[in-house]
């Protein structure tokens, strides 16, 4: 049974990208006590509707709040983050500022017409498949920068928690593209008393696999 260790954030995202916001929270903390939640019966989000991905977030949300006892609750995941329309006491979403240009998911650039966005529908999916397969990934991520055009942006923001995994690669093969998380813009501003000098990390995913579990536990940095 999940340990209800007081004070807890609670992470959430549809697979392994919310990965990137956890580890950068324990890097600003150092300690703290977490609990990860993986959707990853419905993974991944961005081609599902804004309907769909509002009303998981609803019954994700009451869960972990009610259940799990989250004091805070991140949406690591920019689709769900601009998919929800309610607005929850301790739910932190990941914002968009419309004088950037974004890498992200068809459902985002939808929910978000007005800004500059460049959609790709499959690469969360490639990330999440090859995440420890870093050759295969760097071939992937090669093809999706020429098919995108991205050699042509001067400054890029990974707009899904799963690019921003990969960041370093992006980095690698755009040399000259300044390359942003845009979970730091959340992160950088998030004050929290973890009350410990420990670091404990609860995993729950909606469709059981020990797979998962095992791949999300080594993407950890601690």
């Amino acid at each position: 049974m999940l340990k209800k260790l007081k004070p807890t954030i609670a992470i959430v995202d549809s697979g392994l990208g919310g990965v990137s916001v956890l580890n950068a929270m324990i890097a600003k903390f150092h300690s703290g006590n977490y609990i990860y939640f993986a959707d990853n019966l419905y993974m991944p989000y961005g081609k599902r509707t804004k309907q769909f991905v509002a009303k998981r977030m609803d019954k994700i949300i009451k869960q972990l709040s009610e259940k799990y006892l989250a004091d805070k609750i991140i949406i690591a995941c920019n689709t769900a983050s601009t998919s929800i329309e309610k607005r929850y006491d301790d739910v932190l979403t990941l914002k968009f500022n419309e004088n950037e240009t974004y890498l992200a998911t068809p459902l985002t650039k939808k929910n978000l017409p007005e800004y500059n966005i460049v959609a790709d529908s499959t690469l969360a999916r490639f990330i999440e498949k090859y995440i420890d397969n870093e050759k295969k990934l760097t071939q992937v991520i090669k093809s999706h920068i020429k098919k995108l055009n991205l050699t042509s942006k001067n400054r890029l923001v990974l707009a899904c928690t799963h690019f921003e995994l990969v960041a370093d690669i992006f980095k690698k093969l755009l040399p000259n593209t300044e390359i942003i998380n845009n979970s730091s813009f959340l992160i950088d501003n998030f004050e929290f008393n973890t009350n410990t000098s420990q670091t404990c990390v609860e995993f729950l995913c909606s469709k059981q696999s020990k797979q998962l579990q095992d791949r999300f536990f080594s993407l950890i940095r601690r």
